[in-house]
């Protein structure tokens, strides 16, 4: 017997942004003055009242099991969130807490692909997004979107890069790693779409708060109607 990993995780590749942001902390530890482009996280510490929030269930003793998607008081505020900031109306029960965007994608993926599904991914895009998808035994397809477009694919080129065996399509807006936004009108279009050949759209929104010289507010795509609603997973925090 081979003591070796499987094929499936052989064929999946490291972190091209963790790899940067290492050898920006080092080169930094060695006296140089880098600034990293690497992971994408807040040059700020903690809040204080999170900060405070953790370690008040520390000393508490809220330390145990929860239930698997997550607590209920926590499901009602995201809801709370959802109706407030989002325009979504979301049930608990249609709620499901994870550790992160990357553990969240990876449990939609797991959950809706089976072997040789195809999912539509947007060029530029975020470089975890093929890897999320293989290991869940789905097959990327990538449609490209330059400089004139303004890094966004649109309809047309959705639907001429859909098949037979197209399973979903990833929005991610705002986007990593352009900062784009699309809009109402650019998503009603991909939305009639998604309902007519009927795939699912993972919606990335975990950016929906960064915002680069655009005074414009992130649009949801599942609050545009009801068919588009039942069809989009939408991915937050």
């Amino acid at each position: 017997m081979s003591f070796s990993l499987s094929k499936k995780a052989k064929a999946v590749k490291p972190s091209s942004t963790l790899a940067i942001t290492a050898k920006a902390k080092q080169l930094r530890e060695d006296g140089v003055d880098v600034v990293s482009f690497g992971a994408g996280e807040p040059d700020f510490n903690t809040p204080k009242n999170i900060c405070e929030a953790a370690i008040n269930a520390i000393n508490t003793g809220f330390t145990k099991y929860t239930p698997a998607s997550g607590t209920l008081e926590l499901k009602k505020a995201i809801c709370e969130k959802f109706r407030h900031f989002n325009g979504l109306e979301y049930d608990p029960d249609q709620i499901v807490i994870s550790n992160g965007g990357k553990h969240s994608l990876t449990n939609i993926f797991s959950a809706i692909l089976n072997p040789g599904d195809e999912v539509i991914i947007p060029v530029p895009y975020w470089l975890s997004y093929p890897e999320i998808v293989m290991l869940a035994d789905g097959v990327p397809v990538f449609v490209d979107a330059d400089k004139s477009q303004n890094y966004k694919v649109t309809a047309k080129q959705i639907e001429e890069a859909c098949t037979d065996k197209t399973k979903a399509l990833i929005i991610n807006s705002p986007s990593n790693p352009t900062g784009m936004i699309y809009s109402k009108e650019e998503l009603e279009e991909i939305a009639e779409l998604a309902v007519r050949k009927n795939f699912y759209v993972v919606s990335d929104e975990i950016y929906e708060h960064i915002i680069y010289g655009d005074d414009s507010k992130p649009v949801s795509i599942a609050g545009l109607n009801d068919e588009i609603y039942e069809r989009t997973i939408t991915c937050s925090g």
